[in-house]
Protein backbone atom coordinates (compact mmCIF):
# COMPACT_ATOMS: atom_id res chain seq x y z
CA UNK A 1 0.00 0.00 0.00
CA UNK A 2 1.53 3.24 -1.01
CA UNK A 3 0.69 6.56 0.53
CA UNK A 4 1.88 9.96 -0.58
CA UNK A 5 1.38 13.32 1.23
CA UNK A 6 1.28 17.05 -0.33
CA UNK A 7 0.97 20.34 1.45
CA UNK A 8 0.25 23.89 0.55
CA UNK A 9 1.01 26.91 3.11
CA UNK A 10 2.85 26.63 6.46
CA UNK A 11 5.15 24.92 8.09
CA UNK A 12 3.36 23.36 10.50
CA UNK A 13 0.66 21.63 7.67
CA UNK A 14 4.07 19.68 7.06
CA UNK A 15 4.96 18.83 10.11
CA UNK A 16 1.33 17.21 10.93
CA UNK A 17 2.31 15.49 7.74
CA UNK A 18 5.60 14.23 8.75
CA UNK A 19 3.94 13.20 12.07
CA UNK A 20 1.76 11.30 10.12
CA UNK A 21 3.91 9.82 7.90
CA UNK A 22 6.09 8.59 10.50
CA UNK A 23 3.16 6.73 12.11
CA UNK A 24 1.90 4.85 9.16
CA UNK A 25 5.53 4.09 8.71
CA UNK A 26 5.64 2.68 11.24
CA UNK A 27 2.24 0.89 10.96
CA UNK A 28 3.79 -0.98 7.78
CA UNK A 29 2.81 0.98 4.69
CA UNK A 30 5.59 3.17 2.19
CA UNK A 31 5.64 6.52 1.82
CA UNK A 32 6.23 7.51 -1.67
CA UNK A 33 6.04 11.17 -3.88
CA UNK A 34 2.78 12.25 -5.84
CA UNK A 35 4.26 10.64 -8.82
CA UNK A 36 4.85 7.14 -7.60
CA UNK A 37 0.72 6.59 -8.78
CA UNK A 38 0.41 5.95 -4.58
CA UNK A 39 -2.82 4.36 -3.58
CA UNK A 40 -3.88 7.03 -1.02
CA UNK A 41 -2.75 10.35 -0.91
CA UNK A 42 -3.22 13.06 2.09
CA UNK A 43 -3.46 16.81 1.46
CA UNK A 44 -3.00 19.31 4.21
CA UNK A 45 -4.73 22.42 3.08
CA UNK A 46 -4.15 26.18 3.53
CA UNK A 47 -6.30 29.20 3.94
CA UNK A 48 -5.02 31.85 4.20
CA UNK A 49 -5.72 33.96 1.66
CA UNK A 50 -8.18 33.76 -0.82
CA UNK A 51 -5.73 33.02 -3.20
CA UNK A 52 -4.62 29.80 -0.70
CA UNK A 53 -8.36 28.61 -0.68
CA UNK A 54 -8.36 28.58 -4.75
CA UNK A 55 -5.30 26.60 -4.90
CA UNK A 56 -6.52 24.24 -2.19
CA UNK A 57 -9.48 23.77 -4.35
CA UNK A 58 -7.96 23.27 -7.62
CA UNK A 59 -4.99 21.08 -5.91
CA UNK A 60 -7.24 18.43 -4.56
CA UNK A 61 -9.34 18.69 -7.70
CA UNK A 62 -5.96 17.96 -9.65
CA UNK A 63 -4.76 15.22 -6.92
CA UNK A 64 -8.27 13.42 -7.55
CA UNK A 65 -7.85 13.21 -11.15
CA UNK A 66 -4.67 11.11 -11.34
CA UNK A 67 -6.91 8.48 -9.53
CA UNK A 68 -5.30 7.36 -6.20
CA UNK A 69 -7.94 4.95 -4.52
CA UNK A 70 -8.40 7.38 -1.76
CA UNK A 71 -7.82 11.30 -0.95
CA UNK A 72 -7.86 12.46 2.16
CA UNK A 73 -8.18 16.33 2.88
CA UNK A 74 -7.31 18.21 6.18
CA UNK A 75 -6.22 21.94 6.80
CA UNK A 76 -7.02 25.39 7.24
CA UNK A 77 -8.63 25.66 3.84
CA UNK A 78 -11.06 22.19 4.61
CA UNK A 79 -12.32 23.35 7.67
CA UNK A 80 -13.74 27.20 6.41
CA UNK A 81 -14.88 25.55 3.72
CA UNK A 82 -17.12 23.24 5.99
CA UNK A 83 -17.76 26.58 7.84
CA UNK A 84 -19.53 27.85 4.52
CA UNK A 85 -16.67 29.29 2.73
CA UNK A 86 -17.12 28.24 -0.83
CA UNK A 87 -17.18 24.81 0.03
CA UNK A 88 -16.87 21.36 -2.50
CA UNK A 89 -18.41 18.34 -2.07
CA UNK A 90 -16.59 14.72 -2.82
CA UNK A 91 -18.43 15.01 -6.23
CA UNK A 92 -17.04 17.93 -7.71
CA UNK A 93 -13.83 17.15 -5.93
CA UNK A 94 -13.27 13.90 -7.86
CA UNK A 95 -15.28 14.58 -11.13
CA UNK A 96 -12.34 14.59 -13.05
CA UNK A 97 -11.01 11.26 -11.84
CA UNK A 98 -11.77 8.48 -14.40
CA UNK A 99 -12.25 6.08 -11.50
CA UNK A 100 -13.86 5.72 -8.14
CA UNK A 101 -11.29 7.83 -5.77
CA UNK A 102 -12.83 7.62 -2.11
CA UNK A 103 -12.93 11.14 -0.37
CA UNK A 104 -12.05 10.83 3.00
CA UNK A 105 -12.26 14.56 5.25
CA UNK A 106 -10.87 15.30 8.38
CA UNK A 107 -11.69 17.97 10.18
CA UNK A 108 -9.92 20.10 13.24
CA UNK A 109 -11.50 18.25 16.14
CA UNK A 110 -10.72 15.51 14.74
CA UNK A 111 -7.03 15.77 13.78
CA UNK A 112 -4.79 14.55 16.94
CA UNK A 113 -6.44 11.20 15.70
CA UNK A 114 -5.47 11.78 12.07
CA UNK A 115 -3.35 8.53 11.86
CA UNK A 116 -5.87 6.37 13.13
CA UNK A 117 -8.78 8.12 10.85
CA UNK A 118 -6.49 7.35 8.11
CA UNK A 119 -5.66 3.70 8.62
CA UNK A 120 -9.68 2.93 9.42
CA UNK A 121 -10.36 4.52 6.23
CA UNK A 122 -8.10 2.53 4.47
CA UNK A 123 -8.69 -0.71 6.25
CA UNK A 124 -12.84 0.12 5.56
CA UNK A 125 -12.73 1.24 2.26
CA UNK A 126 -9.39 -0.52 0.11
CA UNK A 127 -9.37 -3.94 2.45
CA UNK A 128 -5.16 -4.12 1.54
CA UNK A 129 -3.00 -5.04 4.28
CA UNK A 130 0.06 -2.92 4.90
CA UNK A 131 3.21 -4.35 3.61
CA UNK A 132 7.03 -3.61 4.61
CA UNK A 133 6.83 0.27 6.11
CA UNK A 134 9.74 1.90 4.12
CA UNK A 135 10.42 5.15 2.02
CA UNK A 136 10.73 4.52 -1.86
CA UNK A 137 13.79 5.92 -3.05
CA UNK A 138 12.11 9.05 -4.56
CA UNK A 139 10.56 9.74 -1.29
CA UNK A 140 12.21 11.06 1.63
CA UNK A 141 11.29 13.11 4.47
CA UNK A 142 14.03 16.34 4.84
CA UNK A 143 16.73 16.60 6.86
CA UNK A 144 14.80 19.31 8.70
CA UNK A 145 12.47 18.09 10.28
CA UNK A 146 9.52 20.19 11.55
CA UNK A 147 8.22 19.63 14.94
CA UNK A 148 4.18 20.71 16.31
CA UNK A 149 4.53 21.99 19.39
CA UNK A 150 1.39 24.22 19.55
CA UNK A 151 -1.68 24.71 17.54
CA UNK A 152 -4.16 27.30 17.25
CA UNK A 153 -4.68 31.34 18.26
CA UNK A 154 -5.75 33.66 20.64
CA UNK A 155 -4.65 36.97 19.13
CA UNK A 156 -7.40 39.16 17.69
CA UNK A 157 -5.65 40.28 13.98
CA UNK A 158 -8.34 41.99 12.37
CA UNK A 159 -6.59 40.43 9.02
CA UNK A 160 -6.38 36.91 9.80
CA UNK A 161 -8.91 33.61 9.30
CA UNK A 162 -5.86 31.26 10.82
CA UNK A 163 -7.55 31.55 14.56
CA UNK A 164 -11.29 30.54 12.58
CA UNK A 165 -9.67 27.70 11.36
CA UNK A 166 -7.45 26.94 14.14
CA UNK A 167 -9.60 27.71 16.83
CA UNK A 168 -7.18 28.40 20.55
CA UNK A 169 -4.02 28.28 21.48
CA UNK A 170 -3.26 24.54 23.06
CA UNK A 171 0.56 23.22 23.17
CA UNK A 172 1.38 19.93 23.25
CA UNK A 173 3.39 18.53 26.48
CA UNK A 174 6.89 18.48 26.63
CA UNK A 175 7.35 15.20 27.15
CA UNK A 176 5.61 14.07 23.50
CA UNK A 177 7.50 16.66 22.14
CA UNK A 178 11.05 15.43 23.16
CA UNK A 179 10.19 11.76 22.30
CA UNK A 180 9.35 12.90 18.94
CA UNK A 181 12.19 14.47 18.23
CA UNK A 182 13.97 11.58 19.93
CA UNK A 183 12.03 9.15 17.29
CA UNK A 184 13.18 11.49 14.62
CA UNK A 185 17.10 11.19 15.82
CA UNK A 186 16.50 7.28 15.97
CA UNK A 187 15.34 7.61 12.08
CA UNK A 188 18.43 9.66 10.88
CA UNK A 189 17.10 13.55 10.89
CA UNK A 190 19.86 15.77 12.28
CA UNK A 191 17.75 19.35 12.34
CA UNK A 192 14.59 20.57 13.95
CA UNK A 193 12.31 23.47 13.22
CA UNK A 194 9.68 23.98 15.98
CA UNK A 195 6.73 25.50 14.59
CA UNK A 196 2.78 25.70 15.43
CA UNK A 197 0.69 28.96 14.89
CA UNK A 198 1.83 30.56 17.76
CA UNK A 199 4.90 28.86 18.33
CA UNK A 200 5.93 31.80 21.23
CA UNK A 201 2.61 30.73 22.95
CA UNK A 202 3.90 27.25 24.06
CA UNK A 203 3.28 26.97 27.86
CA UNK A 204 2.93 24.05 30.43
CA UNK A 205 1.70 25.50 33.71
CA UNK A 206 4.10 27.98 34.63
CA UNK A 207 6.67 26.95 31.95
CA UNK A 208 7.39 29.24 28.46
CA UNK A 209 9.11 28.64 24.99
CA UNK A 210 12.72 28.88 26.39
CA UNK A 211 12.27 25.94 28.75
CA UNK A 212 10.90 23.75 26.40
CA UNK A 213 13.93 24.60 24.72
CA UNK A 214 16.38 24.08 27.33
CA UNK A 215 14.81 20.52 27.91
CA UNK A 216 14.88 19.55 24.35
CA UNK A 217 19.08 21.04 24.67
CA UNK A 218 19.10 19.09 27.76
CA UNK A 219 17.00 15.83 26.97
CA UNK A 220 18.22 14.84 23.24
CA UNK A 221 20.92 14.43 21.36
CA UNK A 222 19.56 17.41 18.53
CA UNK A 223 22.31 18.88 16.80
CA UNK A 224 20.48 21.82 14.91
CA UNK A 225 16.96 23.41 16.38
CA UNK A 226 15.52 26.24 14.45
CA UNK A 227 12.18 28.39 15.59
CA UNK A 228 10.03 28.40 12.46
CA UNK A 229 8.09 31.70 13.26
CA UNK A 230 7.52 33.29 15.98
CA UNK A 231 5.79 36.72 17.03
CA UNK A 232 7.76 39.80 18.64
CA UNK A 233 5.90 40.15 21.18
CA UNK A 234 6.80 36.77 22.32
CA UNK A 235 10.19 37.66 20.94
CA UNK A 236 12.27 38.14 24.58
CA UNK A 237 15.49 38.58 26.17
CA UNK A 238 15.17 35.29 27.97
CA UNK A 239 14.50 33.75 24.72
CA UNK A 240 17.11 35.13 22.25
CA UNK A 241 19.86 35.02 25.22
CA UNK A 242 20.14 31.16 24.95
CA UNK A 243 21.26 31.40 21.29
CA UNK A 244 25.16 31.26 22.83
CA UNK A 245 24.33 27.30 22.63
CA UNK A 246 26.12 26.70 18.73
CA UNK A 247 22.69 23.99 18.56
CA UNK A 248 20.27 26.65 18.16
CA UNK A 249 20.30 28.01 14.83
CA UNK A 250 21.01 31.98 14.45
CA UNK A 251 17.70 32.58 12.03
CA UNK A 252 14.47 34.19 13.36
CA UNK A 253 11.09 34.84 11.65
CA UNK A 254 9.61 37.75 13.58
CA UNK A 255 6.42 39.18 11.33
CA UNK A 256 5.53 42.63 11.53
CA UNK A 257 2.74 42.91 8.97
CA UNK A 258 3.35 47.03 8.69
CA UNK A 259 5.73 49.81 9.05
CA UNK A 260 3.07 52.17 10.39
CA UNK A 261 2.01 52.37 13.76
CA UNK A 262 -1.61 53.45 12.88
CA UNK A 263 -2.05 50.61 10.43
CA UNK A 264 -0.89 48.25 13.61
CA UNK A 265 -3.81 49.71 15.68
CA UNK A 266 -6.47 48.58 13.04
CA UNK A 267 -4.61 45.59 12.15
CA UNK A 268 -4.83 44.56 16.27
CA UNK A 269 -1.20 43.69 16.72
CA UNK A 270 0.07 44.31 19.70
CA UNK A 271 4.15 45.71 19.00
CA UNK A 272 4.65 49.17 17.76
CA UNK A 273 7.68 49.60 15.50
CA UNK A 274 10.23 50.91 17.64
CA UNK A 275 9.45 48.03 20.00
CA UNK A 276 10.02 46.03 17.42
CA UNK A 277 12.82 47.39 16.01
CA UNK A 278 14.38 47.40 19.29
CA UNK A 279 14.10 43.70 19.26
CA UNK A 280 15.94 43.17 16.34
CA UNK A 281 18.53 45.46 17.20
CA UNK A 282 19.14 43.56 20.41
CA UNK A 283 19.05 39.85 18.71
CA UNK A 284 21.73 41.20 15.77
CA UNK A 285 23.68 42.65 18.70
CA UNK A 286 23.68 39.51 20.99
CA UNK A 287 23.88 36.71 18.18
CA UNK A 288 26.72 36.58 15.50
CA UNK A 289 26.03 35.97 11.92
CA UNK A 290 21.96 36.34 12.73
CA UNK A 291 19.85 36.76 10.36
CA UNK A 292 15.93 37.77 10.12
CA UNK A 293 13.07 37.62 8.01
CA UNK A 294 9.44 38.78 8.10
CA UNK A 295 5.85 39.11 6.87
CA UNK A 296 4.47 42.41 5.44
CA UNK A 297 1.11 42.71 4.12
CA UNK A 298 0.23 45.73 1.08
CA UNK A 299 -2.65 47.63 1.18
CA UNK A 300 -4.36 46.95 4.17
CA UNK A 301 -7.94 48.95 4.09
CA UNK A 302 -7.41 52.52 5.58
CA UNK A 303 -3.57 52.52 4.65
CA UNK A 304 -2.85 56.03 2.90
CA UNK A 305 0.02 56.43 0.52
CA UNK A 306 1.47 58.84 3.66
CA UNK A 307 1.32 55.66 5.62
CA UNK A 308 2.62 53.33 2.61
CA UNK A 309 5.47 55.54 2.72
CA UNK A 310 6.04 54.82 6.21
CA UNK A 311 6.63 51.21 5.78
CA UNK A 312 8.66 51.95 3.38
CA UNK A 313 11.03 53.85 5.34
CA UNK A 314 10.70 50.85 7.80
CA UNK A 315 11.88 48.27 5.26
CA UNK A 316 15.26 50.39 4.92
CA UNK A 317 15.34 50.90 8.37
CA UNK A 318 14.97 47.02 9.72
CA UNK A 319 17.00 46.04 6.89
CA UNK A 320 15.36 42.31 6.41
CA UNK A 321 17.20 39.67 5.20
CA UNK A 322 14.26 38.65 3.76
CA UNK A 323 10.54 39.57 3.34
CA UNK A 324 7.86 37.60 2.38
CA UNK A 325 5.15 39.96 0.75
CA UNK A 326 1.62 39.71 0.56
CA UNK A 327 -1.35 41.62 -0.90
CA UNK A 328 -4.16 42.14 1.66
CA UNK A 329 -6.87 39.36 1.06
CA UNK A 330 -10.32 40.12 2.57
CA UNK A 331 -11.03 37.00 4.28
CA UNK A 332 -15.01 35.75 5.39
CA UNK A 333 -15.62 35.93 8.97
CA UNK A 334 -13.05 38.80 9.76
CA UNK A 335 -12.96 42.42 11.16
CA UNK A 336 -11.02 43.50 8.21
CA UNK A 337 -12.93 42.13 5.55
CA UNK A 338 -15.99 44.89 6.68
CA UNK A 339 -13.44 47.90 6.95
CA UNK A 340 -14.14 50.69 5.23
CA UNK A 341 -11.37 52.46 2.31
CA UNK A 342 -10.64 48.81 1.23
CA UNK A 343 -7.55 49.81 -1.44
CA UNK A 344 -8.18 49.05 -5.18
CA UNK A 345 -6.18 46.17 -6.52
CA UNK A 346 -4.10 48.61 -8.67
CA UNK A 347 -2.93 50.46 -5.61
CA UNK A 348 -2.16 47.06 -4.05
CA UNK A 349 -0.22 46.08 -6.93
CA UNK A 350 2.33 48.98 -7.46
CA UNK A 351 2.80 49.13 -3.50
CA UNK A 352 3.57 45.63 -3.85
CA UNK A 353 6.30 46.50 -7.08
CA UNK A 354 7.57 49.24 -4.78
CA UNK A 355 8.25 47.13 -1.83
CA UNK A 356 10.02 44.07 -3.20
CA UNK A 357 12.09 46.14 -5.54
CA UNK A 358 13.25 47.52 -2.37
CA UNK A 359 13.49 44.47 -0.80
CA UNK A 360 15.62 42.78 -3.50
CA UNK A 361 17.69 45.23 -3.04
CA UNK A 362 18.48 45.31 0.37
CA UNK A 363 18.39 41.23 0.59
CA UNK A 364 21.30 41.50 -2.29
CA UNK A 365 23.19 43.78 0.26
CA UNK A 366 22.76 41.44 3.12
CA UNK A 367 24.14 38.58 1.20
CA UNK A 368 27.14 40.63 -0.17
CA UNK A 369 28.07 41.30 3.35
CA UNK A 370 27.93 37.16 3.70
CA UNK A 371 30.87 37.45 1.58
CA UNK A 372 33.95 34.71 3.29
CA UNK A 373 31.70 34.14 6.32
CA UNK A 374 31.97 30.24 7.49
CA UNK A 375 29.44 27.94 6.82
CA UNK A 376 28.55 24.63 8.57
CA UNK A 377 26.16 23.36 6.10
CA UNK A 378 23.87 20.36 6.47
CA UNK A 379 23.41 18.71 3.07
CA UNK A 380 20.30 17.86 2.13
CA UNK A 381 19.71 16.86 -1.73
CA UNK A 382 21.27 16.32 -5.30
CA UNK A 383 20.20 19.35 -7.18
CA UNK A 384 22.19 19.05 -10.64
CA UNK A 385 23.90 15.99 -11.73
CA UNK A 386 26.84 16.36 -13.91
CA UNK A 387 28.74 12.96 -15.44
CA UNK A 388 31.48 12.38 -12.49
CA UNK A 389 30.34 14.78 -10.17
CA UNK A 390 26.62 15.60 -8.25
CA UNK A 391 25.66 19.27 -7.28
CA UNK A 392 23.76 18.90 -3.46
CA UNK A 393 22.62 21.79 -2.03
CA UNK A 394 22.13 22.34 1.64
CA UNK A 395 21.95 25.29 4.55
CA UNK A 396 24.16 26.74 6.94
CA UNK A 397 22.69 27.33 10.70
CA UNK A 398 22.26 30.50 10.03
CA UNK A 399 19.75 29.67 6.54
CA UNK A 400 21.98 30.60 3.92
CA UNK A 401 21.53 27.78 1.03
CA UNK A 402 24.72 26.62 -0.89
CA UNK A 403 25.30 24.70 -3.73
CA UNK A 404 28.22 22.64 -4.16
CA UNK A 405 29.50 20.17 -6.26
CA UNK A 406 31.00 16.37 -4.85
CA UNK A 407 32.65 13.41 -6.85
CA UNK A 408 29.22 11.34 -7.81
CA UNK A 409 30.35 8.22 -5.80
CA UNK A 410 30.44 10.48 -2.68
CA UNK A 411 27.14 10.49 -0.77
CA UNK A 412 26.55 14.08 0.98
CA UNK A 413 22.94 13.53 2.55
CA UNK A 414 22.84 14.52 6.18
CA UNK A 415 26.63 15.07 6.23
CA UNK A 416 27.96 18.29 7.34
CA UNK A 417 30.83 20.29 5.96
CA UNK A 418 32.66 23.69 6.35
CA UNK A 419 32.22 25.96 3.48
CA UNK A 420 33.37 29.58 2.60
CA UNK A 421 29.91 31.67 1.64
CA UNK A 422 31.40 33.21 -1.81
CA UNK A 423 30.22 35.40 -4.08
CA UNK A 424 27.95 32.80 -6.45
CA UNK A 425 26.42 31.80 -3.56
CA UNK A 426 24.68 35.07 -3.73
CA UNK A 427 22.34 34.51 -6.86
CA UNK A 428 21.89 31.00 -5.50
CA UNK A 429 19.61 32.69 -2.56
CA UNK A 430 18.49 35.13 -4.38
CA UNK A 431 16.41 32.05 -6.56
CA UNK A 432 16.26 30.54 -3.12
CA UNK A 433 14.66 33.06 -0.76
CA UNK A 434 14.16 31.81 2.58
CA UNK A 435 11.30 29.64 2.97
Amino acid sequence: MKIAFHYLGCRLNEAENELIARDLVAAGYQMVTIDDQPDVIVLNTCGVTGEAMRKSRKCARKLAAGCPRMLVLMGCAVDLMEAGENPVDDDEVASKAEENVRIVRILRKDKPNATRIILDAIRQYLSNPPQDGAESPKYRLRMRSFIKIEDGCNNQCTYCSVRLARGREESLPSQQIISEINRCIALGEKEFVLTGVQVGAWKEGDRRLHDLIRDILDHTQVQRLRLSSIEPWHTRPELWTMWHDTRLCPHFHIPVQSGCDEVLAAMKRRTPIDGYLDKISAIRSEIPNVRISTDLIVGFPGETDEMWQQTIAFIRRAAFDDVHLFRFSARPGTIAAALPNQIPPEIKHKRWYEAESLISEIRRQRLTSCIQQPCEVLWENICEKGGDKNCWYGYSKNYLRLNRWFDADRWMRGTVTQEIFDSSDIDTNLKYCVD
